[in-house]
């Protein structure tokens, strides 16, 4: 008697998708290294690993944004203050 188990989902794969929405970058690494190993062992979890490259680098990328958008916003705040008067 044989049962036939689907195969086994990759735990970086995993990881990396949950680590894609709190440390985008960290997600994009996890998600290209679990995306190797799949090919190797040919285990489960290809669609997570891809989505955890894809939302680490929207979530990058937005990050990259916001951080430009609130230095021009600080830099611009910080010249328009007299320190003295």
């Amino acid at each position: 008697m044989t049962t036939n188990y689907p195969p086994r989902t990759n735990t970086l794969a995993l990881v990396g998708f949950i680590a894609s929405f709190m440390i985008p970058v960290v997600g994009i690494v996890l998600g290209i290294m679990a995306g190797r190993q799949i090919a190797l062992t040919n285990e489960g979890g290809r669609g997570l690993a891809r989505a955890a490259v894809i939302v680490g680098a929207v979530g990058t990328t937005l990050q990259v944004i916001f951080f430009i958008v609130w230095l021009s916003l600080f830099s611009y705040g910080v010249s328009q203050t007299p320190i003295f008067r």
